[in-house]
Parts: C-alpha cells; sequence; structure tokens
C-alpha cells in the first residue's frame, strides 16, 4: 500500500468488501507501511476500489477490529502499532536475527507442540474445548488465506492454553508470528491446505477423548506436513518464504 500521497492509480477492477479487506490486510502484513504511518483519505480508498465511501468505513472498522490499524476520528487511519505483543517482542526480534527457515521452526513446533496436546488431552477444560471449536468454525469458514491463518493460529493458541501450563503459552506466544508466516506459506497453498486442515479435527478429537498419546500423534503428524511437501522452501529464510507468499496473494487480488 502507498500513503496518502502516492496513491494515484485507478484499479480496474471492483472490490467486495471482503475482497478490499483482504487486499488491504495482505498490503498491511507485507509491510509497506510503517507502524504509525498513515493510511490514504476513505475519500482516495474509495476511487482507488471504486466503491462507497460507506463500504470503506466498514472495512476500514474491520481492519480495526483485527488489530490491523487505529482509526483516529477527525484524523484518519493509522497502522496500529502491535502493543498486546510487546512482552514477546525481544524474542521475536532475536529469532529474526537469527534467519530461521521453516525446518527450524517445524522442528521447534515439533518439540513443544505434541507435548502442548498431550497436556491439553489430560487439562482441557468445556470452555477450551469450545474456544477450539470455534476457532475451526472461522477457519473453515474463511473466505482468504489471511482469515484462515488467523482462525488456524487460534485453534494453536487455544491448545497451548488449555494445556493449564502457563510456560508452554507464553513459549508459544513468542513464535506466533513466525508461526502465522509459516501459516501463510501452507495455507497458500491448495494441496498442503487439503492434506493439513483434517489434522486439526483429529487433534480436536483427541482431546476431546482425553487421548493424549492421539492428541500427541495427531499434532506431529500435522506439523509434519511441512517437512514432507515444502520442498525447496524448508531451508530458506522464513521471511523470504513469507514474503514471496504475500506477494504472489497481491498479485492474484489483482487480476
Amino acid at each position: 500500500m502507498r500513503s496518502e500521497g502516492m496513491q494515484g492509480e485507478q484499479e480496474e477492477k471492483v472490490f467486495s468488501k471482503e475482497d478490499m479487506a483482504e487486499r488491504l490486510e495482505l498490503e498491511l502484513l507485507s509491510g509497506h507501511l510503517a507502524p504509525g504511518a498513515k493510511l490514504a483519505s476513505e475519500r482516495q480508498l474509495a476511487e482507488r476500489f471504486r466503491v462507497s465511501r460507506p463500504m470503506v468505513r466498514e472495512v476500514l472498522r474491520t481492519l480495526e477490529e483485527r488489530g490491523l490499524i487505529e482509526v483516529r476520528p477527525g484524523r484518519g487511519a493509522f497502522v496500529r502499532r502491535s502493543d498486546p505483543a510487546a512482552s514477546v517482542r525481544p524474542f521475536d526480534t532475536a529469532y529474526r536475527q537469527r534467519k530461521p527457515t521453516p525446518r527450524d521452526l517445524v522442528q521447534a513446533r515439533l518439540m513443544l507442540e505434541r507435548e502442548t496436546a498431550r497436556l491439553a488431552a489430560e487439562n482441557a477444560t468445556d470452555q477450551d474445548v469450545a474456544a477450539m471449536e470455534a476457532a475451526l468454525a472461522r477457519c473453515d469458514q474463511a473466505r482468504d488465506v489471511v482469515s484462515r491463518a488467523r482462525a488456524d493460529l487460534d485453534f494453536h493458541a487455544a491448545v497451548a492454553r488449555a494445556s493449564r501450563n502457563p510456560v508452554i503459552e507464553t513459549m508459544f506466544g513468542s513464535i506466533t508470528s513466525l508461526v502465522f508466516e509459516l501459516m501463510m506459506r501452507s495455507l497458500s497453498d491448495p494441496e498442503i491446505s487439503r492434506k493439513g486442515l483434517p489434522y486439526h479435527e483429529r487433534v480436536l478429537a483427541a482431546i476431546k477423548k482425553r487421548d493424549p498419546e492421539a492428541a500427541t500423534a495427531a499434532m506431529e503428524g500435522h506439523l509434519g506436513l511441512a517437512l514432507r511437501t515444502f520442498g525447496n522452501d524448508l531451508d530458506q529464510s522464513l521471511d523470504l518464504v513469507a514474503q514471496r507468499r504475500i506477494e504472489l496473494l497481491l498479485a492474484l487480488s489483482e487480476e
């Protein structure tokens, strides 16, 4: 996305509200605008996407609810600084300085989330199970990759909470931005997505049955899919892999 003074281009495609929200979310996630930067005005966005200003306001409200922007009355919309993640930001920065690959992250997740699933099968409450079910429902209903990845992340975070181990939950929280990028890579590949999403139901079913071994095996099968399907992407920088996927999705949204 460009700043207010650089939004002169017209786009031929007429966007729906969902399409517009997805496109803007992808642009925000791609880092084209720094935290604190101002978005284009409602009028400019309406002209760019060939939609009404009330629709623009609805889309901006959606992005604000997702924590991506902050709308300041009379001043406009601004890219939000991720204050809720402040406690784990030093870890995220340290991870990224080491240039982790998808293989690195999957190996770490296998070590962490196998135990997370086992503990969740032993300790999950009805409320925890309901949270997992709600996340999977959102995942099934998602119309775009970004929304599906958010719901996917919500499911894994719910499993981590259900472990009833605050250290494990905090450890998972420290890698959520990396996990989200990995999910963008997986979920934007239809074949991997088709194979991977059914594992969620297996993990949930095992947790509901209070079967730690089955939960562990299902989580291992789910996470190990990346090792079997990512090919050359496995050993490239995760940042680079995620950036390529975001650029591909942006290009597809323009077609």
